[in-house]
């Protein structure tokens, strides 16, 4: 990004040489622009990434086997239908 805004900067030095007063204005104003949105983008980039200080608040499910009962059931009123399952989940 850095060899980009350099490219613009020089690009609009090269070209302030031969405009009129009004035009350098207007690029002058577009070089602010540019500047403007390239310290937006980076500062945009600057969130996240770093590693906890800390101990993880939630370490997750401890180590151990588990029995999981799963029910299903359908059908309304007198017509239901009912089915359970055990299961075992063991957690390393």
């Amino acid at each position: 990004m850095l060899p980009l805004a350099l490219a613009a900067v020089a690009a609009w030095v090269l070209s302030r040489r031969r405009q009129p007063r009004v035009s350098r204005r207007r690029s002058t104003l577009a070089l602010f622009a540019l500047g403007f949105v390239l310290t937006l983008a980076l500062a945009g980039c600057g969130g996240g990434g770093g590693s906890p200080v800390g101990p993880p608040s939630n370490p997750g499910t401890p180590a151990g086997t588990y029995t999981l009962t799963v029910t299903g059931t359908t059908g309304s009123g007198s017509s239901t239908v009912s089915h359970s399952m055990t299961l075992t989940l063991t957690v390393s």
